[in-house]
């Protein structure tokens, strides 16, 4: 037997791992998920169009096609998910810039010396839960009892809490693996990290949620933060969200990617012996589908969803009708960007056709920033580090037959979620002295700010490479309650297109940049117990005591605002509201106010940013969402002659 080169035997690894994955996904294609057939898909009536398959759609279309009657109709920009970069979970940072990311930008930011931002979102089946970093954190209590005392009836943290545990299959650490609701890997068990309190936990919903890979580094950083302070907490989603420790993940049981697409959506759901289910209702998701603007009809005075116009995948455009509802589910820049399209908004657009006035349409912008530093370690850190091309085939061996090793892990394993006035007692009464102090945290236990451990080099998204081949490491802080709100916008209609304006407002709050500085002097501290951390060991490299002291005031701000990027979290440019609230655009059951038969259903509803990683609270919002769209319409029957016939434009 001739000898092989290491790097040939790579290559061969590589070869046969991506022509079983074609093999598979060849295996596991649907006909109802392609791109508009006009010859088939206008016979069909459809009760209830999702205009978006991301997070919240694919939940959506799941629970309403419960009923064995329903046809559902997904308008999907993107296309699949099921593809490596996005099931296997350490490649998250290969997909931001990509076609499956609508790739948007802020405009330039006033406040931080004009700096246009990077907004990546996903343009895919499963929406940004598809290319996220499957972080599942829902936040404090108090913040949904205060959307709750804001007006909205049905949204205190009780009644929540019954959608977080219905939508959440909760994998049991301390089970054996092969138990139906146990691991199918093989990973190294970290139990001083697996604790949780089960009463706050579901273990029949569809969506995964499990722990996985944990580098010798994340521990570091939990023992760092225990150093410094903070105390452990055994369960960032039981009883108290403060405190450091590993979080907690929607990757499945076999360490791929838990999307909304394949949680909800996912073959295991919908088919039986590899054809559909007839206890269920039909799903069709179209994909290429570009959503050009909501069909509004005025019958008597009142206004009506009806439909929606849509471009397919060859530029073609047409128009679809809805039995029931017109469901919006596009996001926090989608969803106010397609009302505006559809002369839905505070006021007339100079070349769109004003149809219905709701000033809030695109107002109340809110995301979380993060600030980061950048640690230089030794190369025994625990981390990810540079690996040789013969080492891939290991690499990809071990995940593909263990379900373990570096391609298991989603980058940041580990946080902490603190509050002000633990980590800096003397601003808060500085701030407080000087009547200056701003507090939009829900209550005592709602933190004001996050760091993440990402065992890696991250800046502004990964855009800016590492300076050599050494290990790094890097802490970032969120601000989790920003004062500063911005909006989104749309452009005038040229050459048959729309841009959606992004105006996140950075930094219009000073407060928030003074707040941003102090997570800055916390991190240094965490950083300076990582340095005598034998797992850890990194010095501060960017931007660096000397470049940056932290008794510096003004060169603190200066950094703060150059460097903080938005870490995927935008809401509430759809506010939901009391009638009297004048930039609420949808009520407590989620209807927009004015137009029958239109609701909005994604993380632009939320009355308010809540101190969490949002793609758990839009699920729990399309899972209530659904449940409230069956009650509505439970005295409902179709009949023959409401159903509106499909046009081809």
């Amino acid at each position: 037997m001739p000898n092989l080169s290491k790097p040939v035997v790579g290559a061969a690894m590589l070869g046969a791992a991506a022509g079983a994955h074609y093999l598979n996904k060849k295996r596991n294609e649907d006909p109802t998920r392609k791109p508009w057939d006009a010859n088939t898909d206008y016979q069909m009536h459809y009760d209830f169009i999702v205009l978006g398959g991301g997070t919240a759609g694919c939940v959506l279309a799941s629970r309403l096609a419960e009923d064995p009657k329903i046809n559902v109709l997904v308008l999907e920009a993107g296309y699949s998910d099921n593809f490596s970069a996005s099931m296997r979970p350490a490649m998250i940072s290969s997909l931001w810039f990509t076609d499956v990311s609508w790739n948007l930008t802020s405009v330039p930011q006033v406040h931080a010396y004009g700096r246009v931002m990077n907004q990546p979102r996903g343009k895919l089946l499963g929406g940004s839960s598809s290319i996220n970093a499957m972080m599942y954190h829902r936040g404090p209590a108090s913040d949904y009892d205060e959307w709750g005392t804001l007006g909205n009836e049905g949204w205190s943290y009780k009644e929540c809490l019954y959608y977080f545990k219905k939508s959440e299959g909760f994998n049991d650490p301390n089970l054996p693996v092969g138990h139906p609701q146990g691991p199918l890997t093989n990973r190294i068990r970290k139990p001083q990290y697996e604790e949780f309190e089960p009463e706050y936990h579901g273990t029949d919903g569809p969506w995964q949620i499990t722990y996985h890979h944990l580098w010798g580094a994340s521990e570091g950083f939990i023992r760092g933060n225990i150093a410094a302070g903070v105390p452990f907490n055994k369960d960032f989603n039981g009883s108290s969200t403060l405190g450091t420790n590993r979080v907690q993940t929607f990757i499945q049981r076999d360490a791929i990617r838990s999307s909304a697409a394949r949680a909800y959506l996912g073959p295991d759901r919908l088919l039986k012996d590899g054809k559909p289910r007839t206890d269920r209702g039909n799903i069709r998701i179209v994909y290429g589908a570009h959503i050009v603007r909501i069909l509004v009809q005025n019958s008597r005075g009142t206004k009506v969803a009806i439909g929606a116009e849509f471009l397919d995948a060859n530029h073609q455009m047409h128009r679809v009708m809805a039995v029931k509802e017109v469901l919006l589910s596009a996001g926090t820049f989608g969803s106010p960007h397609i009302l505006l399209a559809s002369g839905i908004g505070p006021s007339p657009h100079p070349t769109i056709p004003h149809v219905h006035t709701l000033p809030g349409v695109g107002m109340n912008l809110a995301d979380h920033l993060g600030v980061p530093i950048n640690f230089r370690c030794p190369p025994t850190a625990q981390i990810f580090g540079a690996r040789h091309f013969y080492d891939i085939p290991k690499v990809l061996l071990e995940y593909g037959f263990k379900g373990t090793g570096p391609l298991s892990s989603q980058g940041c394993e580990a946080v902490c979620f603190v509050r002000l006035e633990d980590i800096a007692p003397e601003f808060v009464a500085r701030e407080k002295a000087n009547g200056t102090w701003r507090d939009r945290a829900s209550g005592p236990m709602s933190p004001h700010a996050e760091v993440l451990f990402a065992p890696a080099y991250v800046r502004h998204h990964m855009k800016e490479r590492k300076p050599d081949g050494a290990k790094y490491y890097s802490l970032i802080g969120l601000l989790l309650n920003p004062i500063s709100s911005g909006t989104v916008k749309i452009s005038d209609v040229k050459d048959g297109k729309i841009e959606t304006l992004i105006d996140p407002n950075f930094f219009e709050d000073a407060f928030d940049t003074r707040v941003m500085v102090e997570i800055m002097r916390f991190i240094r501290r965490v950083g300076e117990k990582m340095r005598l951390d034998p797992a850890c060991g990194g010095i501060e490299y960017n931007p660096g005591v000397k470049n940056v002291p932290s008794d510096d005031d003004a060169k603190l701000q200066e950094y703060v605002k150059m460097h903080s990027s938005v870490y995927y979290h935008p809401t509430s440019t759809c506010r939901m509201g009391p009638a009297s609230d004048l930039l609420a655009v949808v009520d407590a059951r989620l209807n927009v106010y004015g137009v029958e038969r239109l609701r909005v259903v994604d993380a632009s509803i939320m009355p308010k940013i809540p101190a969490a990683h949002t793609c758990a609270p839009t699920i729990m919002i399309a899972e209530k969402a659904a449940d409230m769209i069956k009650e509505d319409w439970a005295e409902e029957t179709s009949r023959v002659g409401d159903v509106p016939v499909q046009s081809k434009l």
